[in-house]
């Protein structure tokens, strides 16, 4: 499911956890839409701890409890993503990412799962019955 610092999706990992259901997070590092590589909040952690932004993103997930797959065509990025098992981010640079306020949901479904014309659900919010 869609879950990065932009999108936390809380009330939904919650119901996962309490039902003992695995999460891997969705688009950890955000999108084309929502770019959390670059990212104040992001930025300044990264450069803190002398790590990449997309590293810092992958390890909030993976310390939320999360799995996560980021995708990536260049080795120097696949082996950066691999060494987020040797460091933790400190509870304060978790937490700050934790807080990011501009919350919002950037995979809606709605080129999936809508029709429109002949459909069940003619809105993104049809479909997920304004629940966020």
């Amino acid at each position: 499911m869609e879950m990065h610092p932009g999108w936390r999706n809380d009330k939904m990992l919650a119901a996962c956890k309490q039902n003992n259901i695995h999460v891997m997070a969705y688009s950890p590092l955000g999108s084309y839409e929502r770019d959390l590589v670059h990212d104040p909040v992001v930025d300044k952690v990264a450069k803190k701890l002398n790590k990449s932004p997309g590293q810092v993103l992958v390890k909030w997930a993976i310390q939320r409890g999360t799995s996560t797959i980021p995708k990536s065509n260049h080795a120097d990025r696949i082996k950066e993503n691999i060494s987020v098992f040797e460091w933790e981010l400190p509870k304060e640079d978790f937490e700050a990412l934790s807080s990011i306020s501009d919350q919002r949901r950037i995979l809606d479904g709605e080129d999936l799962f809508v029709n429109k014309t002949d459909g069940p659900f003619k809105s993104a919010a049809d479909l997920w019955d304004h629940e966020d």
